[in-house]
């Protein structure tokens, strides 16, 4: 359980970190998929997809790898994403990646 707590938004909405990361160097992004969930941790973030096996149904979307990530509401997830400490690790997924990710509050 994350050292701080963090409430659910104003109307209970959970905010969730959804990405499309095909990987282009593994040995390089190793020290990321370490580091990151313990900076995520400390923002109430709970992994609910990360890798995993991917069937496509429709369209012409054909992600390699998938991972969501709950955050307790949108504040919270701007914070880790905007902050100082995710920032060194956002320039390593940025150089060792192809990345699209975005955010959406539940329901």
């Amino acid at each position: 359980m994350s050292k701080y707590h963090y409430p659910k938004g104003d109307k209970g909405l959970s905010t969730y970190m959804i990405g499309e990361v095909n990987v282009n160097e593994p040995e390089k992004y190793k020290e990321y998929l370490t580091e990151v969930p313990k900076i995520s941790a400390k923002f109430g973030a709970k992994y609910l997809v990360r890798g995993g096996d991917i069937t496509i149904h429709e369209g012409s979307w054909k992600p390699q790898r998938v991972v969501v990530i709950e955050f307790p509401n949108r504040k919270v997830a701007m914070d880790f994403y905007n902050g100082s400490e995710y920032a060194p690790w956002k320039k390593i997924r940025g150089e060792y990646t192809d990345s699209k990710i975005i955010f959406v509050d539940g329901v």
